[in-house]
């Protein structure tokens, strides 16, 4: 009897010891930021009217023509803050703007990132070669200017772009500016958003008069490729490479990136992500609330504010 205790004692002492069964984690919370809320359908001009928060500052970063000028939206607290720099499109002719990116600058900006939108000379306001390519460098160059007064973390810069606003994306980050685009020192950039647009503005000619109505590229390039060649590799990713660590790529409505690029661009060192979202809406991915944005959004947050 002693010994049938003394092995039931074991037994008891065993059972205590044993491991309590799993307790089943309840799934996490949604994130209500990323909740789908509006079923519109957004073109150039019901995109221009969505409501965004007032920007911080509204400053000239140029004097050669009102078109120099940016938004800055500040987060709230006391940073350093990472930097997202937008770009707009509007087929490189005049047809979209700052108020374009309004309501995606003002969404960082709720979400811990700093953002500046440049608006900048097209087709029509004095815009082509050269002078469109010095805007966007001067743009990214008042960052410099700005963070000697709000407190923007130069080491996390981000490039955004919306459609024709791709072209500074894939070519800001680069070693070769081309000899004709005046511009100041740039600060380097860590990543870089190429949302619906262009990766490499040589494939998108002939595209660009189904597009946008007429032929813009050529007009705004100063040529044609066969005339300017130099120019259009300076667009080229895979003669000119941009100097980032990410690239996301949101493939919408217009035509799919090359895959062929998107790998070439990966034996470069670049992390490259791909999201693919609706293939007829070239704007609700600029509009929080609606499904595309929702599935953007995360991968936004996560590259604007890496460390």
């Amino acid at each position: 009897m002693k010994h049938a205790a003394t092995a039931l004692a074991l037994v008891a002492a065993l059972a205590a010891c044993a491991p309590a069964e799993p307790v089943a984690k309840a799934p996490p919370a949604p994130d209500a930021r990323f909740a789908v809320t509006d079923t519109t359908d957004y073109d150039p001009v019901t995109v221009n009217s969505l409501p965004a928060d007032p920007p911080t500052l509204k400053v000239a970063y140029g004097t050669a023509s009102q078109r120099q000028y940016g938004e800055l939206r500040m987060p709230k607290g006391k940073g350093p803050f990472p930097v997202a720099v937008i770009y707009h499109g509007g087929c490189w002719a005049g047809m979209g703007g700052t108020s374009n990116v309004g309501a995606l600058a003002s969404f960082l900006a709720k979400n811990g990132v700093a953002t500046w939108t440049p608006s900048y000379r097209e087709l029509g306001s004095d815009g082509g070669w050269p002078n469109t390519f010095t805007d966007w460098a001067q743009g990214l160059g008042y960052v410099q200017t700005l963070a000697e007064t709000y407190p923007l973390d130069l080491t996390r810069i981000t490039v955004m772009g919306h459609s024709a606003g791709v072209t500074p994306v894939m070519w800001l980050p680069t070693g070769d500016m081309g000899d004709d685009v005046i511009r100041p020192d740039l600060p380097a950039i860590r990543a870089a958003v190429a949302i619906d647009g262009p990766m490499r503005i040589a494939d998108f000619v002939g595209v660009d008069a189904m597009v946008c109505g007429q032929p813009v590229i050529a007009t705004m390039m100063g040529g044609a490729p066969d005339k300017v060649p130099a120019r259009y590799a300076m667009l080229d990713p895979l003669a000119n490479k941009p100097l980032v660590q990410r690239l996301l790529v949101i493939d919408g409505a217009l035509p799919d990136p090359d895959p062929a690029m998107l790998e070439a661009l990966r034996g470069q060192g670049i992390a490259v992500e791909v999201i693919r979202v609706s293939q007829e809406q070239h704007f609700n991915m600029l509009v929080p609330g609606t499904k595309d944005f929702a599935a953007i959004g995360p991968a936004l947050l996560d590259i604007a504010g890496g460390r």
